[in-house]
């Protein structure tokens, strides 16, 4: 879903848990200093700045993000008159917003507008690099240490979401809602997120995905202190004793990954009774 900065200027604000409960991903910020550094570091497709009133100081701090980048730019505004939307408009605001607004008309709006915004021509995603890890989304490859694994078109779409948000938490029901276009609860997500960390730990040797349980997965970077601990837990694909199945059925309850050394989950629970 679409990555949206929201800059907050009222105490009471609320844009960006709406945003965040229709599975936008959601960053927040309050001075232009902040606004700026988040601009280059999170890239979002759309600002959103949050304010009762655009006073002289609110239109300023539009300007500055007008400067900041071009992405478009939203101001959600309590009840005010005439000539402060002109201002803000000439600041370099897109759209305003006038409060009341209900969460639907408010969240719609936002969406219509980046509909109406195409991406910059020289701006690309196409490329997502996480260490030894390579996902190209426009050829739908994903390759570790240069080695293309083949997996599902739903495995793929589950590295790619988790892979544009590395090092954070991306929840479950964000994943589930760009997966299967709904908030169902469901164990297919668990199935493909299990079986998709046994692919790449099998040939980079170490997990990249981790569970934050009752929240989502996370994707850990190179400087990420949980890749080294991923990596004590991980065994290497030469491993005979099937623990990497193990390890994953421990942490997914109700996760069946694929097989390893051709045994499948009814041949390890054979051999654990013995």
């Amino acid at each position: 879903m679409a990555r949206v900065l929201v800059v907050e200027q009222r105490i009471a604000a609320r844009a960006a848990g709406l945003l965040e409960a229709e599975a936008f991903t959601v960053v927040t910020a309050v001075h232009l200093r902040e606004s700026v550094a988040a601009i280059a570091a999170f890239r979002p497709e759309l600002v959103l700045l949050e304010t009762l009133t655009p006073t002289a100081s609110v239109v300023a701090l539009c300007a500055g993000l007008r400067a900041a980048a071009p992405t478009p730019l939203v101001l959600l505004s309590g009840p005010c008159a005439e000539r402060d939307a002109v201002d803000a408009f000439g600041a370099g605001v897109d759209s305003v917003i006038i409060e009341p607004v209900g969460q639907h008309e408010l969240v719609a709006r936002v969406r219509a507008l980046l509909r109406r915004t195409p991406p910059p021509p020289d701006e690309t995603f196409d490329v997502i690099t996480v260490g030894p890890v390579v996902l190209d989304s426009a050829r739908r490859e994903l390759s570790v240490h240069g080695q293309q694994i083949r997996i599902p078109r739903r495995e793929f779409d589950i590295a790619e979401l988790l892979m544009r948000d590395v090092g954070r938490v991306v929840p479950r029901q964000r994943l589930v809602r760009e997966l299967w276009g709904t908030v169902r609860d469901t164990k297919s997500l668990d199935v493909q997120v299990g079986r998709l960390r046994a692919r790449l730990t099998a040939v980079e040797g170490r997990r990249r995905i981790v569970t934050v349980r009752g929240v989502g997965f996370r994707f850990l970077a190179d400087d990420d202190p949980e890749l080294e601990l991923a990596a004590d837990a991980a065994v290497t694909p030469a491993d005979p004793s099937g623990s990497l199945l193990e390890i994953d059925l421990v942490e997914e309850p109700g996760t069946i990954p694929p097989p390893v050394d051709g045994r499948g989950p009814e041949l390890l629970e054979r051999s654990a009774s013995t």
